[in-house]
C-alpha cells in the first residue's frame, strides 16, 4: 500500500501480535495501539511514584551540593535560562521554587536579537554581581564563553555536547553512556528532579509536585519522546493544568489564558499547538519576560494584563510569520535541485526563523536553514525532514559556528556574516550525504467509519497523553467517496459516510484528486474533540 504522500504504509496490526494478557487486560482495540508502540500495560501507570530517581544523571548530586550551600551561605544565584518555553518554564520552576526556600535568586532571560546562550561579556560582566550561575537549557557548548571564568557555573542542559564541555559543573543526561529513560528529559524535567532532590537537602515546606505543569509544558512543547518518565511527568503536568483550569489550583496566568483560548479540557495537543505558541511568542519577536512573568504571577489583575499582551504579541507573530515564509518561499523555489534549503532573510525575522524553516522543510521534504542576515552577526535556525539527523552535518561545520546547539530535527548556530557563503558551499556537500531513513506512515489497525462509537472516543482518551513516540493513533478507512466541501492552499474540508474529514497538510493537499469514480480508502486521526470529525493523514494512491 502507499499513499498519495509518497509514504509506505505499514499497517502495524498485521506485524504486531498483542500478548494474550494484553489482550484479556486491555480489549484488542487499546492492546493492539499500546503494542503497536512497544509497551505493556505498565506504561499506563502514571502514578509519580513510578518516576526512576535522577541521582544517576551526571554531576546532579554535586549541584545540589553547590545549591545548598549558596542558600544557606546567602549568596546571590543568577539564572540564566532560554527564550523558548523548555528554557523558560524550567526558569520559572527553579526561580520560584529557590525564592519560596530563601535563596537570593534572580532570573534572567536572553533576548533573540542578541542570541542564543551565553556571551563573554555578559559572563564577565556576572562575575561582578553572581555568586553561582545556573544556565538552564543553554550552556553544554558554551566552552569559549566559560573559559577562564572565576564564577562558580552549573550548567542544567540537555542538548548535546561536543567534544569539550565548558568549564562548569555540567548537569546533562547526554553525558551518560547509559541513562535509559531519563536521557531523554527536558530541561524543565531536569529543573524539576533537581528541586526534588533539593527539598530534601533544603528542608523545605515546598510540594515539588506543584510544579509538574511546568515541567510538563517545557517537555511537550520541545518534542520530548513520551517514555515512561516523560509521559508520567507529562500526565500529572495536564492533570494541574486541568484542575487549574476548574480554579482548584491558583495559577491565575495560565488558567486566563486557557480560557481565553477556549479550552474546558487540556490535553498534550493542547500544549503543542496552542499554549505552547503563545509562550514562545514574546521570545520571538520582543522580550521573553512577559512568558516568565505569566508563569509566576499570583495575581489576577496582572496576569489578566499578562494574557493580553500574548495575545496581541502572538498575532504579530502571526503576521511576521507570514511575511518571512513569502520571502522565504521565492529563494526555495530557486534551490529546488539543491540538497537542503539556505534562506537568507533580514534580521526581524530571526524571531520566526524557525518556524519559517519548519514549514519550508515540509513543504518541500528537504532541510532547511533560514538565516537572519546581520551587519556583522548573523543567527540561523535549522530544520529536518523526517528520518533525518541534522546534527551530525552541522557537527562536520561547526568549526564554521560562533556557537551551535540543537538535537537531530532541530539545531541553531550564530555565524559571522562574511562565513556564510562559506557554509552554503559546504552545507550542500555536507547535507548531500545525510542517511534518510525509509519513509513510511505507519498504521496501527483497520477502524472501518462504522465501528467509530462512544466506546472508541472512551478508550482512545485512556490513553491520553500522546506525543513523540508515543503518537496518536492512525487507521485504516474503508474505501470512501470523498467529496469536497471547501478546499484552499492550507486546508481541505472534505465529508465522507457522514464525517467531516480535514486535512492540513499542505502537500497532501496539492496531491488530492477528487475527480472520477471509486472509492479510495484513507489513513486518518480521530478528533475527540468534535463528533464526526476526522483529521487526514494521508489517501491511497
Amino acid at each position: 500500500m502507499k499513499g498519495i504522500s509518497g509514504k509506505e504504509w505499514v499497517l502495524l496490526s498485521e506485524r504486531i501480535k498483542p500478548s494474550g494478557e494484553l489482550l484479556v487486560r486491555l480489549g484488542a482495540f487499546k492492546a493492539q495501539i499500546l503494542a503497536n508502540r512497544g509497551y505493556d500495560e505498565r506504561y499506563l501507570d502514571t502514578r509519580l511514584k513510578n518516576l526512576l530517581s535522577p541521582k544517576c544523571i551526571p554531576n546532579i548530586e554535586r549541584a545540589v551540593e553547590w545549591i545548598v550551600e549558596a542558600v544557606k551561605r546567602g549568596k546571590r544565584v543568577v539564572l540564566f535560562g532560554d527564550y523558548d518555553v523548555d528554557g523558560i518554564t524550567g526558569t520559572a520552576l527553579l526561580y520560584d521554587f529557590l525564592k519560596k526556600a530563601g535563596a537570593k535568586v534572580v532570573p534572567l532571560l536572553p533576548s533573540r536579537k542578541r542570541g542564543y546562550g551565553l556571551t563573554r561579556e555578559l559572563v564577565s560582566k556576572l562575575e561582578r554581581y553572581a555568586d553561582l550561575l545556573i544556565t538552564i537549557d543553554n550552556g553544554t557548548t558554551a566552552v569559549d564563553e566559560l573559559r577562564d571564568t572565576k564564577l562558580p557555573v552549573i550548567v542544567l542542559d540537555h542538548h548535546n555536547p561536543s567534544q569539550e564541555l565548558p568549564e562548569a559543573l555540567v548537569v546533562n543526561p547526554k553525558l551518560a553512556e547509559s541513562l535509559g529513560e531519563l536521557k531523554d528529559i527536558s530541561s524543565a524535567g531536569l529543573a524539576f528532579y533537581l528541586s526534588a532532590l533539593l527539598r530534601h537537602e533544603l528542608e523545605g515546606d515546598v510540594d515539588v509536585r506543584e510544579y509538574l505543569h511546568l515541567a510538563s509544558l517545557g517537555t511537550v512543547a520541545d518534542v520530548m519522546p513520551l517514555n515512561p518518565v516523560n509521559r508520567i511527568i507529562v500526565f500529572n503536568g495536564i492533570r494541574l493544568l486541568n484542575y487549574a483550569l476548574k480554579g482548584g489550583f491558583n495559577l491565575p496566568g495560565l488558567r486566563l489564558l486557557m480560557e481565553r483560548l477556549g479550552m474546558r479540557e487540556v490535553n498534550s495537543k493542547d500544549i503543542a499547538f496552542s499554549l505552547a505558541p503563545r509562550l514562545n511568542a514574546p521570545g520571538r519577536i520582543a522580550k521573553p519576560y512577559t512568558a516568565l512573568k505569566l508563569l509566576l504571577t499570583k495575581d489576577e489583575k496582572t496576569a489578566r494584563l499578562l494574557v493580553e499582551r500574548i495575545d496581541r504579541l502572538n498575532e504579530q507573530r502571526k503576521l511576521l510569520s507570514l511575511k518571512a515564509l513569502e520571502r522565504a518561499i521565492e529563494q526555495a523555489q530557486e534551490q529546488k535541485e539543491k540538497s537542503l534549503l539556505v534562506i537568507k532573510l533580514e534580521e526581524w525575522a530571526s524571531g520566526v526563523a524557525g518556524i519559517v524553516a519548519g514549514r519550508l522543510a515540509s513543504t518541500f521534504s528537504k532541510p532547511a536553514v533560514v538565516i537572519s542576515v546581520g551587519k556583522e552577526y548573523s543567527v540561523a535556525s535549522v530544520r529536518a525532514v523526517e528520518g533525518m539527523d541534522i546534527h551530525s552535518a552541522l557537527k562536520g561545520l561547526s568549526f564554521l559556528f560562533i556557537k551551535w546547539g540543537g538535537h537531530a530535527g532541530a539545531a541553531g548556530f550564530s555565524i559571522r556574516t562574511q562565513d556564510i557563503p562559506a557554509f552554503e558551499r559546504l552545507a550542500e556537500e555536507a547535507f548531500s550525504h545525510i542517511p534518510v531513513e525509509g519513509k513510511a506512515l505507519y498504521i496501527d489497525q483497520p477502524l472501518p467509519l462504522s465501528r467509530i462509537d462512544s466506546q472508541i472516543y472512551r478508550e482512545l482518551s485512556e490513553l491520553e497523553p500522546y506525543g513523540e513516540g508515543f503518537p496518536e493513533p492512525t487507521f485504516l478507512s474503508e474505501p470512501l467517496e470523498l467529496k469536497p466541501i471547501h478546499i484552499n492552499g492550507q486546508r481541505a474540508v472534505l465529508e465522507a459516510s457522514g464525517y467531516r474529514i480535514i486535512c492540513w497538510d499542505e502537500a497532501i493537499i496539492k496531491k488530492l484528486s477528487l475527480s472520477g469514480k471509486g472509492g479510495k480508502r484513507v489513513a486518518y486521526q480521530i478528533d475527540r474533540r468534535k463528533l464526526k470529525t476526522l483529521n487526514l493523514v494521508d489517501v491511497e494512491a
